[in-house]
């Protein structure tokens, strides 16, 4: 049997660190505000081409900043090249240290570039070892030999093609020897290497298969009966000494005065905890398994499972978990929990429903390295009251169980009920929200809580959306925990939670609740740095259990009126589509990006003027087709037919399968960590994405009832934001307009348009409307004109009006824009923080959208701190006077949704309506509408 060939794997540093700059976006920052997204972009593609190519052997090179001998030899070479921006060469050592961390050895020398080093490891090595270089231009490609390929990034990052011999000739029509004489004669702009002005690549290639090479076609083209046109005879005899400069130029060194030695060069001999030492500085968190992955390599499925059970016995060996899983054992846990001031939670359930799941056990740490996991198997309930999947689960949970846990559990639940119900004792947790409702279903009162490291890790770093356990111990603490897929396993031999190993799922428990104990007692005091522990402490953790009890209470839908509304929606879907093929002419995949392309682009011939680009062509994405509206009237038709199979498929016909089989009720989940502003965002459903004001979101909100005898009760902060930017910016008309009680919209038509409030017309008006919001969201006339469907002319003159009636306005969103450049962050009237490093970007586009962020975040970040501040505050009225009839069921933008009994309504809205309007005092009224229905899609004022 043949020995495998070895292989080396050469990196060209600079090439792949430009190409991830331009390719990753600059809001790619560490939460400190330094940019990463080179650094990120050459460790995803080094772990990337590492994996796929699993070469035996590495290297690194990068270029010198300093001129090289073909400078010295063309004074002008590189001379177009737009220097690089200072962000991207501040990365190029975190670019080394990520190499260190994987024992790369890294060559660069002045004088030479990184193509240079290349040519000369490439053939300096063994012979008889594969050589395969890494990079993102075509200039190594005159390398290619039988033993040399080149692994060449494409557009994207992920997008990578691998160059052999054939390969090349596919490409260019040349064999790879000829690619310093074809780039000599047809030069290369990117270095300002000249060529033979005048001859492309078609040109170059063809002369180099009659004459093979820049010498041979010099030595025969006045005489050769190949046919060259005269005026390609005369341009290479004017430029032949640019071909031959241009020839020196593109021909990379092979004899590099380096010291190379291929055995230091071993890719297995790094250590990946210093990688994820490095990783955690830069958080990288999504990168880790990556590199997991990479460092078993090419392992068994056996192998994989050691890899995980690793971690296992790395935790039993360095950390004190305890099973507690008998009466002697729990008699000690305790005695010790009850001196506890101050402890970690961590529920493990059967399945991932709060409702559904049953307890398997708690967690429970106040020591760092310390925790205990008390099991839990399930109480047996009545076979009448339980479901066929809670008596699937019960099966299923009664296998795993020990003998004297099912004897002694009931006890210790009686034991452990007052020390969770004690408001005094304070408990922390990781999405804390999720276990209170998992105790609440098991019979237990979860009080006290006092910390959620989730909530921290977001207040702490708001445009982040990795705030999970796993991320947040990885990037605060550089540990890598034990994931979900090394618990359970994957494909054929993944188990569920329900049927995992006890000991294990201990292990994997008690390594939750210490670590959030450890992010707890790490990230309080970062809160108090960064001075938002009052948002956390007055705002946040107070609205942990409100949640908990609004996704407890759920909301009935009317399963009937859904059905017969999808069965109506399916005929006018339908009929849209036949629409659609009538303005095309041809029966087509309307959901096909490529067909719907063929159609608008080739067979309409529709205007591509200013559409964006993808990969594959131009794009047909909402945002490009809104820019086509005018153009044709098939694009309204496409746009109508996406917006009703998009609501049919997201909630029509979604929503009844999210119907809770125990409660008959849907619960949807209301996510504190999601929004950079403070505001809370909903899943399964998503209800903020209902459409408010059209007929067919109207329609979806109709689904959702009231139970007889009670009332569907909408309170709604009016015009929140407006009142708040006339508060912040202090401007003397907007305020009037205000306590004058008149409608904002028409008062600013009548400004801007210099006309009598009674003379403004509904299209003055929709005008004012646009431009009031889109002044707080930042916009500039280019996204007023798209949003108030006017000319471009129209809106940036609509604009400058609006400024000059409101001057203070345009005052406080320049004022904002200064501060955040100058503090790095903007925050709320209640002292939430929203970080901008993006502010300072060099890139425009970038920049600008940190501006607009810098103008809007005070403004919807205080309207979210305002409400949910009187959600925690209306929970603590219902609780003390509405208990049986009051329930908070919806929270979406400035709006608050309640169950009421009919008898409670004018009583309770008027108390909720008294809070919500006092939590702020503003220089404007805050202005609460109630609306009142039998569903809430149909509501009425009160």
């Amino acid at each position: 049997m043949s020995k495998k060939q070895e292989k080396l794997m050469i990196i060209d540093g600079n090439a792949i660190i430009h190409r991830s700059f331009h390719a990753l976006p600059p809001t790619l920052r560490t939460k400190d505000g330094e940019l990463v997204n080179a650094v990120y972009g050459f460790a995803a593609f080094l772990i990337k081409a590492w994996k796929e190519l699993k070469p035996d052997y590495i290297v690194l090179t990068l270029d010198k900043k300093a001129p090289t001998f073909r400078h010295e030899k063309y004074a002008e070479y590189k001379a177009t090249r737009v220097k690089a921006p200072d962000d991207l060469y501040k990365q190029i050592p975190l670019v080394k240290d990520v190499a260190k961390a994987f024992n790369l050895p890294i060559f660069e020398m002045a004088g030479f570039e990184a193509d240079d080093l290349i040519g000369t490891i490439a053939t300096v090595s063994n012979k008889s070892i594969e050589k395969i270089i890494v990079t993102g231009d075509m200039d190594t490609l005159q390398l290619v030999n039988d033993n040399t390929k080149v692994f060449a990034m494409g557009r994207g990052l992920s997008e990578s093609v691998i160059y052999d011999a054939a390969k090349v000739r596919e490409r260019f029509n040349i064999d790879p020897s000829q690619m310093i004489d074809y780039k000599a004669l047809r030069g290369d702009p990117s270095d300002n290497i000249p060529g033979v002005k005048g001859i492309g690549e078609k040109t170059a290639s063809g002369l180099l298969n009659e004459f093979k090479t820049l010498d041979g076609l010099y030595e025969n083209f006045q005489t050769s009966d190949f046919s060259i046109s005269d005026r390609i005879k005369n341009l290479l005899t004017e430029h032949k000494d640019d071909a031959y400069l241009s020839q020196d130029l593109a021909t990379i060194k092979l004899d590099v005065p380096l010291e190379f030695d291929l055995e230091k060069c071993r890719a297995s001999d790094f250590d990946v905890n210093k990688v994820a030492e490095i990783f955690s500085e830069l958080e990288f968190k999504t990168l880790l398994p990556r590199v997991q992955e990479l460092f078993s390599r090419g392992a068994t499925g056996e192998e994989k499972n050691a890899a995980a059970e690793d971690k296992f016995a790395r935790n039993q060996e360095n950390f004190k978990y305890i099973l507690v899983d008998d009466d002697k054992k729990f008699k000690k846990f305790l005695a010790e929990l009850k001196k506890q001031k101050f402890f970690a939670i961590d529920t493990e359930t059967t399945g991932f429903d709060p409702i559904t799941s049953s307890l398997r056990g708690i967690s429970f740490s106040w020591q760092s390295g310390t925790a205990f996991f008390v099991s839990f198997p399930r109480r047996r309930e009545s076979s009448s009251s339980q479901s066929s999947e809670t008596k699937k689960q019960n099966s299923l949970f009664s296998e795993i169980a020990t003998p004297s846990a099912r004897n002694d559990n009931e006890d210790w639940i009686e034991e452990l009920k007052p020390i969770l119900a004690n408001e005094k004792i304070k408990k922390c947790g990781h999405n804390i929200k999720f276990d209170w409702r998992v105790l609440k279903n098991a019979g237990f009162d979860l009080n006290g809580i006092e910390f959620d490291s989730m909530i921290a890790s977001y207040l702490l770093n708001p445009g982040s959306r990795t705030h999970g356990l796993d991320s947040a111990t990885f990037s605060e603490l550089g540990f890598e925990k034990i994931s979900k897929n090394d618990l359970l396993g994957s494909g054929k031999e993944k188990t569920t939670f329900a049927k995992v190993d006890l000991k294990k799922l201990s292990i994997y428990s008690c390594e939750d609740a210490d670590f959030t104990y450890r992010l707890s007692q790490k990230l309080a005091g970062e809160l108090k740095e960064k001075k938002s522990i009052d948002v956390f402490n007055t705002i946040e953790m107070p609205l942990v259990p409100v949640l908990g009890k609004i996704e407890e209470n759920g909301v009935l839908l009317d399963k009937k009126f859904l059905g017969d509304l999808e069965k109506k929606l399916a005929k006018d879907i339908n009929s849209l589509e036949k629409k659609i093929y009538a303005t095309a002419g041809e029966e087509f995949n309307v959901n096909s990006t490529k067909q719907l392309k063929e159609i608008l682009f080739e067979k309409l011939q529709i205007s591509t003027l200013n559409v964006g680009k993808t990969k594959t062509g131009f794009s047909t994405a909402a945002d490009e087709l809104d820019k086509l509206k005018d153009e044709h009237e098939i694009i309204p038709l496409i746009q109508n037919y996406r917006e009703l199979a998009k609501l049919q498929s997201t909630y029509i016909s979604a929503l009844p399968e999210l119907i809770n089989e125990k409660t008959g009720r849907v619960h949807a989940s209301f996510n504190q960590t999601i929004t950079a502003t403070g505001r809370l965002s909903s899943s399964d459903p998503n209800l903020q994405n209902i459409p408010a004001r059209t007929e067919l979101g109207q329609k979806i909100r109709q689904a959702f009832i009231a139970p007889d005898g009670w009332k569907i009760v909408s309170l709604d902060y009016s015009q929140i934001e407006l009142r708040l930017a006339a508060h912040l910016s202090g401007d003397e008309r907007l305020i009037e307009t205000f306590n004058k009680n008149l409608d904002i919209h028409t008062a600013t038509a009548a400004l801007i348009n210099d006309v009598p409030l009674e003379e403004v017309t509904k299209d003055m008006r929709r005008e004012a409307k646009a431009t009031n919001f889109g002044v707080l969201y930042g916009q500039g006339a280019y996204g007023l004109s798209q949003t108030a469907g006017i000319p471009f002319a129209r809106a940036k003159e609509f604009i400058a009006n609006y400024f000059a009636v409101y001057k203070d306005v345009e005052k406080y969103t320049k004022d904002m824009v200064e501060f955040a450049k100058e503090n790095g962050y903007v925050e709320t009237l209640f002292g939430r923080r929203r970080y901008l490093p993006e502010i300072s970007s060099q890139v425009p586009m970038v920049r600008a959208g940190a501006e607009r962020m810098a103008v809007n975040t005070p403004l919807q970040g205080t309207n979210a701190d305002m409400i949910k501040k009187a959600m925690v505050l209306v929970q603590d009225l219902i609780e003390k006077e509405f208990s049986d009839s009051v329930k908070m069921i919806i929270q979406v933008h400035d709006e608050l949704v309640f169950e009421m009994r009919e008898d409670k309504i004018k009583e309770a809205s008027k108390k909720i309506q008294e809070i919500m309007s006092n939590i702020l005092k503003l220089k404007v009224p805050v202005v609460v509408d109630v609306e009142v229905g039998e569903n809430w899609g149909d509501l009425k004022k009160l």
